[in-house]
């Protein structure tokens, strides 16, 4: 299995054998996506056809790791599946309590029990439409088809999925629903496992946790997008608490309100401090301490809390936990807080929050007293979405840092100081965030040994290539190995084109070199280190690219052309490399509604608009819709419409106007809906940017 890492990635046999052990144990959200666990619960899995010969649990482990290079080498980066349990009865933590990606489900409109679902979602009791892994653990006994489920194997994950159920984090607690895989998607998992999931026999029943509480969701939870800018706010100086609504439809996800108030706005952030659902969950916005931008001339003094729904839609839960928020705030800022709502701010001139919570904060806020579980932070200022805490910890410790960070997943000044460290060995700011930039550097600096070179943007072959191209002398040797002979040679390259001579090929060297020598096609470089070569053709093939690239980790022209094919599906630049940019697209997609984009208003285009604006998904265009989306358009555009059900030049050109606000798509606003802007909306509804 190292043998295979080392291969593949250019690490030393050593190196790739302390990776395979160190990985194996280090849990992280592989998709940065949202991760309710709440709202589902649990899909049960089984390996898949023939038998496994495991009579000890070191042989588990073997197989175990198998599987683990095959998910590494593919599409995930990593053990897909939550938790593995193996005959003996033993417990393997795969994701653990972080959001897995094992649960796999139809594509877009192919549910044939529910065409309207969303790729890979599936539809639950009070929730309605959630995502497989975004609201469901997965755990993998460790059988094949030919193989009876032990009574150890069975008794433990019943016992497990109780302690998923019961978890002390309620945030991270799995709701009571216990599914087989089989339950919305086309397969045969969980095999022998099946009757025992359909009979109850691996249900320990609805568990019920003593003590009413509510939590408040964590950012990294609803998968939000760092802020541009941050403004701490002391809780000492807030003297307000302010109440709004979203004016939209309950069904908005708090990603689509995130993403309108940085695209659409042109926010730092999501406005709110937090958010309230119709379910009565809290969610993380900006936090206690930061500064809004909810309400002109209040951000700083008042926190502002968003009911996530319309006029009239606000239900006894959710008022109970806005009320039950405005105590906890005022307990931690230690005075009673001023009870206020948008509207009545002096210089307010809003509606917000409508008549229905403007009186109910006007008669004092009635509702449950629940008490709040404060879920620590990422404390100072860390970022998890992209790699989890224990593994930046690990990372920093593997390059050498003094003295060795403790490995607890708590972001505390301490593991600020470290990632700020690593981050100036590996050549990037030193802001203490582990975000893409920093992944890149990090895995080409451990790619290349530590020797200084950059392959973020372009191979250490393609670079080799480039540097002989513009002539240096004597020609470096193309072998793909970042020594000092090629470490020159950019050096040179760079002062050719202008630029500072670090050695360190970054955008600024790709660009200049591009226009220097007007190369647009493939260089014959690849960027891997964000995802290796076999992840990408495994992604490529996935969006259903033909014919399918063949899986063999080999970078050419026929994976360049399919990784350029991929980025247009995503809506990023299609210049082959998959870089932060092309990531970040990628899994918004996944995560969004995967239409093609193909420039067709067809049915699966249809609903999910449908869904964006909150009505019936049922892939009509009919006059409901088209006031619903004009509607949409006021409310997030300013568009002035008239509401009438007549989409006419003016209805398309507000959208037009809209989608070019949130996703830059360029479009001419023309008010002609043609294939080009119809590819912009279905680019837009996949990134939950319409």
């Amino acid at each position: 299995m190292a043998s295979n890492l080392a291969q593949s990635s250019g690490l030393s046999y050593y190196e790739a054998e302390e990776v395979v052990l160190s990985r194996l144990s280090v849990p992280r959200n592989l998709t940065g996506g949202e991760w309710t666990p709440w709202k589902g619960g649990v899909f049960i899995h089984y390996e898949g056809g023939g038998s496994i010969n495991t009579p000890s649990c070191e042989d588990c482990k073997y197989k175990i790791a198998e599987i683990w290079m095959d998910h590494y080498l593919g599409e995930f980066g990593d053990l897909a599946y939550n938790y593995v349990v193996c005959q003996h009865g033993t417990i393997y933590q795969g994701q653990g309590y972080q959001r897995g990606e094992a649960n796999g489900g139809y594509p877009a409109g192919q549910n044939p029990a529910d065409p309207t679902l969303p790729a890979q979602h599936i539809r639950v009791p009070t929730y309605g439409v959630v995502g497989r892994n975004a609201a469901f653990y997965s755990i993998l006994g460790l059988i094949s088809a030919n193989d009876q489920p032990s009574s150890a194997l069975r008794t433990t994950i019943r016992d497990l999925v109780y302690h998923l159920r019961s978890y002390s984090n309620p945030d991270r607690r799995a709701g009571n629903l216990l599914y087989p895989h089989q339950h919305g998607d086309a397969t045969d998992c969980p095999g022998p496992l099946l009757p025992y999931t359909l009979d109850g026999s691996l249900d320990p029943g609805v568990v019920v946790v003593p003590g009413p509480q509510v939590s408040i969701i964590p950012r990294e939870s609803w998968g939000a997008r760092p802020p541009t800018d941050e403004y701490p706010v002391a809780l000492s100086q807030r003297t307000g608490f302010t109440v709004h609504y979203s004016a939209g439809p309950p069904t908005q996800t708090v990603k689509q309100i995130q993403n309108f108030h940085m695209d659409g706005r042109g926010w730092p952030d999501i406005g709110y401090n937090f958010l309230v659902d119709r379910q009565g969950w809290i969610y993380e916005g900006v936090g206690w301490n930061h500064r809004g931008s909810h309400a002109v001339n209040y951000n700083t003094t008042h926190i502002g809390v968003c009911f996530i729904g319309s006029d009239g839609d606000a239900t006894a839960a959710a008022k109970s936990s806005i009320r039950s928020l405005y105590y906890k705030a005022s307990e931690l800022c230690g005075r009673t807080l001023n009870a206020t709502y948008h509207s009545g701010l002096p210089g307010a001139s809003t509606a917000c929050p409508g008549n229905d919570l403007r009186n109910w904060v006007l008669g004092g806020m009635d509702g449950e007293d629940i008490p709040i579980v404060v879920t620590p932070g990422t404390g100072s200022g860390g970022r998890s979405d992209i790699r989890s805490v224990v593994s930046q910890q690990w990372a920093v410790n593997l390059l050498g840092y003094t003295p060795r960070l403790v490995e607890d997943g708590v972001f505390g000044a301490l593991t600020l100081a470290g990632v700020k460290w690593l981050q100036g060995v590996v050549g990037v700011e030193a802001d203490g965030k582990w975000g893409p930039i920093t992944e890149s550097a990090y895995k080409a600096y451990v790619a290349g040994g530590g020797g200084g070179g950059r392959t973020d943007i372009r191979s250490v072959r393609g670079q080799q290539t480039a540097v002989n191209n513009l002539g240096y002398q004597p020609p470096l040797v193309v072998d793909g190995v970042f020594g000092a002979a090629t470490a020159a040679g950019v050096s040179w390259l760079q002062q050719q084109l202008g630029l500072e001579a670090d050695g360190l090929w970054g955008p600024m060297t790709e660009d200049a070199y591009r226009e220097r020598s007007g190369e647009t096609g493939w260089s014959g470089g690849a960027n891997a280190t964000i995802r290796s070569v076999v992840q990408q053709q495994t992604a490529v093939n996935r969006l259903g690219y033909s014919p399918a690239l063949v899986v063999d980790g080999v970078f050419g022209q026929y994976t360049f052309n399919g990784v350029r094919w991929l980025q247009e599906q995503v809506g990023t630049l299609a210049d082959g490399l998959w870089g932060p940019a092309t990531e970040s697209a990628y899994t918004a997609y996944l995560n969004g509604e995967t239409l093609v984009v193909d420039g067709v208003f067809g049915t699966a285009t249809k609903r999910a608009l449908q869904r964006a604006v909150g009505v019936e998904a049922d892939g009509v265009w009919g006059d409901g819709s088209k006031r619903a989306t004009q509607r949409h358009l006021n409310l997030w555009a300013d568009a002035g419409l008239v509401v009438d059900g007549v989409f006419g030049t003016g209805s398309v050109q507000a959208m037009q106007r809209h989608i070019n606000t949130m996703t830059r798509a360029g479009l001419v606003t023309d008010g002609v809906w043609g294939a080009g802007t119809t590819r912009a909306l279905q680019t837009a509804l996949n990134q939950e940017k319409f």
